[in-house]
């Protein structure tokens, strides 16, 4: 019930959001004008390639009439390119899917392995505290600077751009090799907080009462590991990775645009630089309705578990 409570309310929350996106697109600097023509624009020209696009108009009406298309599926043309907003985005989002949740995915299961083994470790867990911190607090976009720097210009082991080579898109292992720097990019920008927040939460779950109380029945460790403190510390860690998402796919984007990975990131940065509001205003709706399809199977997940929580 909470869950779909969240979800419901999440829904006004992508009203506000595309409204909000769209004010700070209109009163942003720049213009759709300059993405063909940069330099030596007269004024005249710029407002009759602006009217042209239907950008003279009041920003309310802009929006009035954008809003209503996308609730009617149409989420107009990009007014950069002239190509259909959801043909870009289904041919990007392929690449941001892969990119997304290999490093999603990699980044929970290192969590879970590294703060379990830096709980009984003090070695293991002042080293994350250093390393690991220390990577968290740079921007994602330095550590992928870095990455490129190390690995791809000193030691030119792992590409440095693109999702694939030219004429080889098809090879799995070329595929691979590119995902490399920018995974490894997003798992240390989070890797650090992830694994002091797990194991703090593990610590937490052994200095519970029911774990002497376990212990007194004869249970060994193993049982009440796998049975009492998992359950015990699986809803507060699943609330937080499902919570950190957000920030996760910001990281995306970023370093999208850092590697030239060709994702939606790379559309929404350029779709910025040139206020091409139908583009953005589409990207940041999937990503929205994103955060909430994760934090609502959060959400459920949760509720299951804590049903047997001890």
């Amino acid at each position: 019930m909470r869950a779909l409570r969240r979800l419901v309310f999440g829904l006004f929350g992508l009203l506000g959001l595309s409204f909000l996106s769209f004010v700070l697109i209109y009163y942003s600097q720049g213009s759709v004008a300059f993405a063909n023509v940069s330099q030596g624009m007269s004024s005249a020209l710029r407002y009759q390639i602006e009217e042209n696009l239907n950008l003279h108009q009041p920003m309310l009406k802009q929006y009035e009439t954008w809003l209503f298309n996308a609730l009617r599926g149409d989420f107009a043309v990009s007014l950069v390119s002239g190509e259909d907003v959801l043909s870009i985005i289904k041919e990007r989002l392929p690449n941001t899917l892969i990119l997304g949740g290999v490093a999603f995915g990699g980044l929970v299961i290192l969590s879970l392995f590294l703060g379990l083994a830096s709980l009984f470790s003090p070695t293991l867990d002042r080293l994350m505290s250093i390393v690991g911190l220390g990577f968290a607090a740079l921007p994602a976009f330095s550590i992928s600077l870095l990455l490129i720097l190390f690995f791809s210009v000193l030691w030119p082991i792992f590409p440095s751009s693109g999702a694939s080579g030219i004429g080889v898109e098809e090879n799995i292992w070329d595929r691979i090799l590119h995902l490399v720097l920018p995974v490894s990019a997003l798992i240390l920008s989070h890797l650090g907080i992830f694994v002091q927040f797990v194991r703090t939460t593990l610590n937490d779950s052994l200095n519970q009462s029911f774990i002497q109380f376990g212990l007194a029945r004869g249970l060994s460790f193993f049982y009440i590991a796998t049975r009492w403190i998992f359950k015990y510390s699986l809803p507060p860690m699943i609330s937080y990775f499902a919570a950190s998402f957000v920030s996760f796919m910001v990281g995306v984007y970023v370093v999208e645009g850092v590697f030239s990975y060709g994702g939606i990131g790379s559309s929404l940065i350029n779709g910025l630089i040139f206020k091409d509001y139908p583009l953005i205003l589409a990207i940041l709706t999937l990503s929205f309705l994103a955060v909430m399809i994760v934090n609502f199977v959060a959400d459920c997940l949760c509720e299951w578990l804590n049903q047997g929580r001890v």
